[in-house]
């Protein structure tokens, strides 16, 4: 059997580009992180013998900014005949999703359409009229598995009814089984999160994803699921429902002997260290090995302050890059964001990555409602605790957050292309152009921050 699997390309909607000067531009577009669609591939992985192939539009559209996503589509369809294709979607690849579904029932509706990812499990709703045959909500590694293997069993008339966690068209609307929230912990672990089984990183690899700053040739491994906190405007621990899975080290190591062609590794997961135990067991699995690779990992500030021993053994173990949801410079945001965090913690995790001799890029978010003092308050803690790079994303309550839940009534732009973080959705409080002016001035206050970085520290990242 034929399966086609898609990435959605994101539309260019960035006003905190548009607003910014050249130097502005240059700072911002450093943010911008490349690499390949995991989730597809992991699902071919757990294919195994199915003939499957992977298109990646978002990629295909920064090779080629001519490129035509829906022609793209049709002309794939067409050279490969596939018999099934299967889409991931997040909340800024949603309009675009539609008008590619409509063009691919348009050339065949006998086509299975299965749709997947963080947007169609937070808003199922938002795709009963656009050309869907199944949906997967939640880890979808077994359950689009178990969806192929019912449709071999019988085209004609397959019965899905017995997969968990889909949502089945059904005239005007859908039919949803059993929800994989509902699954006890033991039976989530032993039927769906089958961390052995690898993904089938090949079927990218002529993309050649490579690091903006570095162009080392990228690739993203998992080491977890879920979450171990619970910060308002993440829907990743909501999709696990609270869960949070540590795959066992030996099956990561086994999995980075075959990685040998990539020469940095991103650990994509919301919390890698979020078992400090199976953590350390880890680092210091790779540390002993012969891995020539260099690692990014993200890292929660208040995990650095109490384990700061997991820093150095990550350093270690070939981590030079690192990145830490800062989010904010007061506590009282902090708290708004469901963090449960400090401003000290932010401070004292900053000192201590900076001594281990990795490169620290740090995230803040910017409030629609800062006034000229925040703005300005912000630049102070950044020349304050330099880092080797300083990012920023406009607060953007994305659907099926608890920050959605707060904020929506407050969202002035609903359009889904806008919700890739560079935009305000929500009215700022300055006038638009100040206020995305500054966010570009807070780039450049970064860009002094890791020349005091570099000239204070000096780490060497390779």
């Amino acid at each position: 059997m034929k399966i086609l699997l898609v990435n959605p390309s994101i539309p260019h909607r960035f006003r905190m580009l548009d607003y910014a000067d050249e130097l502005g531009q240059s700072e911002i577009s450093k943010r911008v992180l490349v690499g390949p669609p995991l989730g597809l591939n992991d699902i071919a992985g757990m294919l195994g013998k199915e003939e499957v192939k992977i298109l990646d539009q978002k990629a295909e559209i920064e090779n080629n900014p001519d490129y035509d996503v829906e022609e793209g589509i049709i002309d794939e369809i067409r050279a490969f005949n596939p018999d099934i294709v299967g889409f991931t979607c997040l909340a800024a690849q949603f309009n675009t999703l539609k008008r590619v579904l409509k063009s691919v029932k348009k050339y065949n509706r006998k086509l299975l359409v299965v749709i997947g990812g963080i947007h169609a499990t937070s808003c199922p709703d938002d795709f009963h009229d656009h050309n869907v045959d199944i949906m997967v909500l939640g880890l979808g590694k077994v359950t689009f598995y178990n969806i192929i293997q019912a449709y071999k069993k019988n085209r004609d008339n397959p019965d899905f009814s017995h997969i968990h966690g889909i949502g089945i068209k059904n005239g005007n609307g859908f039919t949803y089984t059993k929800s994989l929230n509902l699954l006890s912990y033991k039976e989530f672990c032993d039927t769906h999160f089958k961390h052995e089984i690898p993904p089938n990183r090949d079927l990218t690899d002529h993309y050649d994803y490579r690091h903006p700053q570095t162009q080392m040739k990228i690739q993203y491994l998992s080491t977890s699921m879920g979450c171990t906190h619970r910060c308002n405007f993440c829907f990743l621990w909501r999709m696990t429902h609270g869960r949070y899975m540590y795959r066992d080290a030996a099956t990561i190591i086994d999995e980075l002997k075959t990685m040998g062609k990539y020469e940095l590794i991103r650990f994509c997961d919301a919390h890698t260290f979020g078992n400090i135990e199976k953590a350390k067991h880890l680092f210091t699995l790779i540390s002993e090995g012969s891995f020539n690779h260099l690692f990014m990992a993200d890292i929660r500030a208040d995990t650095v302050v109490k384990h700061p021993d997991i820093v150095k053994l990550a350093s270690k173990a070939g981590v030079k890059l690192m990145i830490m949801g800062l989010e904010a410079t007061s506590d009282e945001e902090l708290k708004e964001y469901g963090k449960n965090s400090t401003i000290q913690d932010t401070i004292d995790a900053i000192k201590i990555i900076n001594e281990s001799g990795i490169y620290g890029i740090g995230n803040y978010i910017v409030r629609p409602d800062f006034d000229e003092k925040d703005f300005e308050r912000v630049g102070v803690f950044i020349e304050n605790n330099p880092i080797y790079f300083s990012g920023f994303t406009i607060l953007t309550p994305f659907p099926g957050t608890e920050q959605w839940d707060i904020l929506k009534n407050k969202i002035v732009i609903q359009d889904l292309d806008y919700y890739n973080l560079t935009n305000a959705v929500i009215k700022t409080r300055l006038p638009e152009k100040e206020f995305y002016r500054r966010v570009s001035e807070l780039y450049k206050t970064g860009t002094k921050a890791r020349e005091t970085f570099l000239e204070r520290y000096q780490p060497h990242p390779n």
